[in-house]
């Protein structure tokens, strides 16, 4: 019996397919990533804003010391400087509302505005980054193009963006055109 000729051709193809799948596997898998390294960031967050703002336990120059801490027991940790600390507690605070366990309250102030009410729980002893992110059952709200923006996208958004629709546009611009954050600035 004769076997086939295989063309080279063939092998370009095959390796392209293949090339394909991994590419695809890795970027699932990179999705999958942002989506559980932006809910501990939202959990880191969430502790140190309630243990450093008003009435927390923390004085001046906490976030120094326990970053240098985290260093010291986890040799090699990256990402966790004070600066990055106080990104992740601007990122909870900034989407605080995502909060499981926040309650908001809305009361109407007058006829014409209305005053939304957060009440935190009384310590958090612990960072649950299984629970903590909730989001609204809205079709405003882009959960998939959020989970899928990278951190560091998330935080330049948030210091130039005031107004909730712009963030979002910028967040499914971020998602569908894998912007760079250099693009992003721009």
């Amino acid at each position: 019996m004769e076997q086939n000729q295989i063309k080279p051709s063939d092998y370009n193809q095959a390796a392209e397919i293949i090339k394909t799948a991994i590419l695809q596997g890795q970027y699932e898998a990179l999705k999958d990533e942002n989506r559980v390294q932006l809910a501990v960031y939202f959990g880191v967050g969430k502790y140190v804003s309630f243990n450093s703002r008003k009435g927390g336990a923390w004085g001046t120059g906490a976030l120094e010391v326990i970053s240098e801490r985290l260093r010291k027991i986890l040799p090699g940790l990256r990402g966790f400087s004070a600066n990055s600390l106080k990104n992740m507690r601007k990122f909870y605070e900034q989407w605080s509302m995502l909060d499981k366990s926040t309650i908001m309250n809305v009361e109407t102030a007058n006829s014409n505005s209305t005053i939304a009410i957060v009440e935190l729980p009384d310590a958090i002893e612990s960072i649950d980054i299984y629970h903590s992110l909730s989001f609204p059952d809205t079709v405003s709200f882009p959960v998939e193009d959020f989970l899928h923006t990278p951190f560091t996208h998330h935080i330049r958004i948030i210091e130039k963006i005031d107004n909730i629709n712009e963030r979002y546009y910028y967040i499914r611009r971020c998602a569908s055109e894998y912007l760079s954050v250099e693009a992003l600035k721009r």
